[in-house]
């Protein structure tokens, strides 16, 4: 199938949507959006200055259909999903969101229900339109940059007035191989500073459940779950986290979870691979005292 990745140039998720349009093709086409270095090898590269569908969605989908692309393939972020669904009408294309398996023979997989539930669908016609969900699929390894050609913006409909960065030091939460996330059982604020601790020394990146965040203790940056961060580590840390479905879904592709919680029925030891039944604030503070000695 032809294929056209459309993406902002994040090598990370640039790698993880070459992933899948090496089931269908073997070099797909991209289009960057908001410029950059293109980062890989393509069979043709474009770029676009501006990021809002809003001025580049019509001119797009001519592009698209004067191309003759069958696959378009967008990462689930916010400006992939704001993407995906405007095209999808203007090309009259089948569309499916949030993707977490695919076969060549378009057999395309997606959670449901706070990832309780997988629904398959067989696609039988293109043009076809799927949004990938971060971390479910291996990143390429993206050699090289590819010389973009710059397609022209329309109209400016709409002006981006003001765009905050998110601002946190450390290792990404998306990144991160060791992740310490602490629920709303912590308590407050003061108690994540041994969840800082204990992650300094595993090299890793603190994490918080939306309890913790909607408390005030953490920043929403630092959320982890279906409407928060998607994360992938090799360890995950789940302290004082109950284990709601909505968090579950955001760390489904967690290797090993360590779940400390004096709740003995807590939900997360479903999900656990290693529990410990207990006061987090003599537990972390042993295995901080552990790891020292170990170092």
């Amino acid at each position: 199938m032809k294929t056209l990745i459309i993406e902002t140039a994040n090598p990370k998720i640039l790698g993880e949507l070459v992933t899948v349009s090496k089931l269908f093709c073997t070099t797909p086409d991209i289009l960057v959006l908001g410029g950059g270095e293109v980062s890989g090898a393509y069979g043709k590269a474009y770029s676009v200055s501006d990021t809002l569908v809003a001025n580049i969605g019509s001119g797009l989908s001519d592009f698209i259909t004067s191309e003759g692309y069958e696959l378009i393939l967008l990462s689930a972020t916010a400006i992939g999903t704001g993407f995906a669904g405007p095209l999808a009408v203007r090309l009259d294309a089948q569309i499916l969101s949030e993707v977490t398996g695919v076969t060549p023979d378009l057999i395309v997989e997606r959670s449901l229900y706070g990832s309780k539930a997988v629904a398959r669908y067989k696609v039988e016609s293109g043009p076809l339109v799927l949004t990938i969900k971060r971390k479910y699929f291996e990143a390429a390894v993206l050699e090289g940059t590819t010389e973009a050609t710059a397609l022209p913006v329309g109209p400016q409909r709409v002006s981006l007035l003001e765009e905050l960065d998110e601002e946190r030091k450390g290792i990404p939460l998306e990144d991160a191989e060791v992740i310490v996330t602490g629920g709303r059982g912590i308590g407050s604020a003061e108690n994540f500073a041994m969840l800082n601790d204990l992650a300094g020394l595993l090299i890793g990146a603190v994490g918080a459940s939306r309890g913790a965040v909607d408390e005030g203790w953490m920043p929403p940056g630092a959320q982890i779950g279906q409407t928060g961060k998607i994360v992938a580590p090799n360890v995950y840390f789940a302290v004082g986290v109950s284990g709601a479905s909505q968090h579950l879904a955001g760390i489904s592709n967690a290797k090993c979870v360590v779940a400390i919680n004096k709740d003995n029925e807590a939900n997360i030891f479903k999900r656990a691979r290693f529990g410990i039944v207990g006061d987090f604030k003599k537990i972390i503070p042993a295995l901080i005292s552990a790891l020292k000695e170990k170092a």
